[in-house]
């Protein structure tokens, strides 16, 4: 379960609450100013796009995860290639698979 709590923190969970309202389990009425979030499927993004939560907002009258898609960051781009990257640069610098394969699974001493 996920809360917003009366500060709009998000997200928040049942420990959350708990620290600040004693006793309370799932079931019970909801402290004054805390708000349950309906969580909703993750959307795929697709390439070269990412998927980003944001503050719930309310959607047919109930407040909801709201996600987000957009475009990855250079940054983001970068990291995630970094991986073929670096194969493409070892390889070019004359290391076999075997040993670029050695090197990405932690075996060299």
């Amino acid at each position: 379960m996920l809360y917003t709590s009366p500060e709009n923190e998000y997200p928040r969970h049942i420990g959350d609450i708990q620290l600040v309202s004693r006793g309370f389990k799932e079931g019970d009425t909801l402290p004054e100013g805390w708000a349950k979030v309906a969580e909703v499927e993750r959307p795929d993004a697709g390439t070269d796009k990412i998927t980003v939560e944001e503050y719930p907002k309310v959607i047919s009258n109930v407040l909801s995860q709201n996600w987000v898609i957009r475009d990855m960051t250079q940054a983001e781009l970068d990291r995630r290639d970094a991986p073929a990257s670096a194969k493409a640069k070892l390889i070019e610098l004359g290391l076999t698979e075997a040993e670029v394969f050695a090197l990405t699974i932690g075996l060299v001493r």
